[in-house]
């Protein structure tokens, strides 16, 4: 079934595509190609999509509920979706910037989902990440941080 995607150039230039699940990567790239005549590398959430034979499906980039449907960027990505795994298991999904620091992300996740800043540590596999390092140095794209607590002082025993 047909749905519109969004391509956006780093000029602010804005393409509307009607595509489908099934389309192959290297049939989007000369749509695009010869609508906006810039040879640049397309990214979807922070990814390059490289495997021109891989179809849309196989990158995840189908119909969502926002006007003009997946946004694909065209020529370099800042932005991206990092999903948070919390203690409970349930998923968070934030939308970041590689400039966001992992303070920040805590941040994000303390307003969501209520786990306090100080008792929270962020995991990439068994790496802990920094509060004052930007995203973009642990090269999260495309992957799952799990959010783990600590419990601070716990207080003398009784």
């Amino acid at each position: 079934m047909p749905y519109e995607i969004c391509v956006k150039s780093r000029q602010q230039r804005i393409l509307l595509l009607t595509v489908e699940e099934t389309d192959k990567i290297r049939d989007l790239k000369q749509d695009v190609k010869a609508k906006v005549e810039e040879d640049e590398p397309l990214y979807f959430n922070g990814l390059e999509l490289a495997d021109e034979e891989a179809t849309l499906l196989e990158y995840n980039i189908v119909p969502d509920e926002c006007p003009g449907g997946p946004v694909l960027h065209l020529g370099g990505c800042t932005t991206f979706d990092i999903e948070c795994e919390l203690p409970t298991g349930r998923q968070l999904k934030e939308h970041v910037t590689n400039d966001t620091t992992v303070a920040q992300l805590k941040g994000r996740i303390t307003s969501e989902a209520g786990i306090p800043y100080l008792c929270m540590k962020l995991l990439d596999g068994n790496l802990e990440l920094r509060d004052p390092v930007p995203l973009r140095h642990y090269g999260l794209a495309g992957r799952t941080v799990r959010v783990l607590t600590r419990q601070l002082y716990a207080g003398p025993a009784a």
